[in-house]
């Protein structure tokens, strides 16, 4: 009860001085407290002409160093007001509250819904120049991401479809055709296969070691002998560093060999830390590594406004799939950035969007527990999704079919970034391990990649799937930046290279595979249906 009375008569004495004219307050007006009025009151006097004389001759200077000297009530009412917070929130705590409220968004009813699709719909229908082609188009986007549900709506019409398909083949305005095909990837519209099926690209973690995986790549392209790698796969997936290596071949359209050298330099800028702030960055915030600095290397090296959806405006990008961990679920579930949309009516069995920016999908990618800081993105944090599928092979077979359901799988090529090969036996007897042994142990074969691929090679016929992942000499660190063990990944790369020509002369020629006579007819009979506004999402 004392410590509410004490903050009450402090409330009031501070109300009171902020109610006083700023003429009439002296210093000490400033901590007086209702209890010291109440004392005073009876025994106060008029002040004498003498005292007023005094202030009146007081000096501007002795004022100044009297407002500016706190006294020692002054320090008490501090010390009293911090202990016991006011009823009243404070002008900081209110903008404090502001800071860490939600948005409250405005919910619209479906029928409103519905509505703003068909009205947004007819619009485009009845564009005519191209800008407002593209207005239409943009708009018709950014409604269909945030309610998924009315994409039907659009499917649906036979005109829509017809004048969407007309603008796309018959305008020569690079930019009104990206709009277009957002808008068709958005509604799930997909285009048909290049070659006789479906072909897939998978990149697993691992840090550094991804320089391993792009020589293997780099192989790869030279024994297609003309064609870049990124233009012969219809779907591409990666995870962690297989991220960073997909979305620089699929959406920037860079080179192998400019691959490598972006690598080199973001391990270089990223990884050289001193090992005191390493640890000091891994007590406070559970990263060894600066966040902030990997956050800015993305957005410098990625761009920071272009999204996951920008990357399918060019004609024949691949679909492209970027994969985390979500953590804060009840239990741990891959998440998947797309550039694309399923279909209506045939959803993915993984959570996913398409909204986020690009260097947001590889910073939640790459994410590796004790390196950076988890990535939190909406409600969902995010971690490395190495973390629960290291080797992304099986779920981009799952979003391929998704993708096309009729079409069959023409090749598959899952690649690695280095491994050791197992020995089935035990160095030593033991009755129990350590217990930093065991989480070690539990780690690794959360992160195995070679369980995923034993299951790919006994259900994918051998001439369709190719798995290249290269020994490693050396058990390197996912952040190695050391010149020497950096060579020696190289080294290592080629060898297998070397030893495994067979193979990738194999997974190149089954790239290569084109159409039959029987598909290349099928697919234009079925294209020509689609541009006369008989759409049927389904291949």
């Amino acid at each position: 009860m004392k410590k509410v009375m004490l903050a009450r008569v402090t409330r009031l004495a501070v109300l009171r001085f902020w109610k006083t004219p700023i003429s009439d307050v002296t210093p000490s007006a400033v901590v007086l407290s209702e209890s010291t009025d109440r004392r005073a009151g009876s025994n106060a006097e008029e002040p004498s002409p003498s005292s007023k004389s005094v202030e009146q001759i007081a000096s501007p200077s002795d004022a100044k160093s009297e407002a500016t000297t706190p006294s020692y009530l002054g320090y008490l009412s501090g010390v009293v007001t911090s202990l016991w917070k006011s009823e009243q929130p404070t002008e900081d705590e209110e903008v404090q509250k502001k800071r860490v409220s939600r948005v409250v968004m405005k919910h619209f009813s479906r029928s409103e819904v519905t509505n703003r699709a068909q009205s947004l719909v007819n619009k485009l229908i009845m564009a005519q120049s191209s800008d407002s082609i593209r207005l239409r188009a943009q708009e018709l986007c950014k409604h269909f991401v945030e309610y998924p549900a009315t994409r039907v709506i659009a499917v649906q019409n036979k005109r829509f479809m017809k004048t969407l398909l007309s603008f796309l083949h018959n305008t020569s305005d690079e930019e009104v055709k990206g709009d277009i095909r957002q808008c068709l990837s958005v509604m799930g519209y997909v285009d048909f296969p290049k070659g006789a099926g479906v072909r897939i690209l998978s990149i697993d973690g691992g840090g550094t070691r991804g320089m391993m995986g792009l020589e293997i790549l780099q192989a790869l392209e030279d024994a297609l002998h003309g064609p870049k790698l990124a233009e012969m796969f219809d779907h591409i997936v990666g995870v962690s560093t297989g991220a960073i290596i997909a979305v620089l071949l699929g959406a920037k359209e860079l080179s192998i060999e400019r691959c490598k050298e972006i690598y080199v330099e973001i391990s270089r800028e990223l990884f050289n830390q001193g090992r005191i702030s390493g640890v000091s960055g891994l007590l406070l915030s559970h990263s060894y590594y600066n966040t902030k600095k990997w956050r800015k290397i993305l957005k410098k090296r990625i761009g920071e406004e272009e999204t996951m959806l920008d990357s399918c405006r060019r004609k024949g990008a691949p679909k492209l799939s970027v994969v985390s961990c979500i953590v804060n679920a009840p239990m741990l579930q891959p998440y998947i950035f797309r550039n694309y949309v399923h279909p209506p009516g045939r959803e993915s069995h993984f959570k996913g969007g398409c909204e986020h920016m690009l260097w947001q999908a590889l910073q939640a990618s790459a994410a590796a527990p004790g390196y950076f800081e988890e990535v939190a993105l909406g409600s969902i944090l995010h971690q490395d999704g190495g973390v629960l599928a290291n080797n992304p092979t099986a779920l981009a077979l799952h979003e391929a079919r998704m993708l096309w359901p009729n079409e069959r799988i023409q090749c598959v090529v899952s690649v690695g970034n280095g491994h050791h090969v197992n020995e089935l036996e035990t160095t030593n007897v033991k009755l129990s391990t350590r217990i930093q042994e065991k989480i070690t142990r539990i780690v690794d074969s959360a992160t195995d990649t070679e369980l995923v691929h034993l299951c790919m090679h006994d259900l994918l016929p051998a001439n369709t799937y190719f798995r290249l992942n290269p020994y490693m000499s050396f058990p390197y660190t996912l952040d190695e930046i050391d010149p020497k063990k950096l060579a020696q990944m190289e080294n290592d790369a080629r060898l297998y290279v070397r030893r495994n020509r067979a193979k990738i002369e194999a997974a190149a020629e089954a790239l290569l595979l084109q159409p039959s006579i029987t598909q290349t007819i099928s697919r234009r009979l079925r294209e020509l249906a689609q541009r006369s506004g008989l759409y049927v999402p389904s291949f």
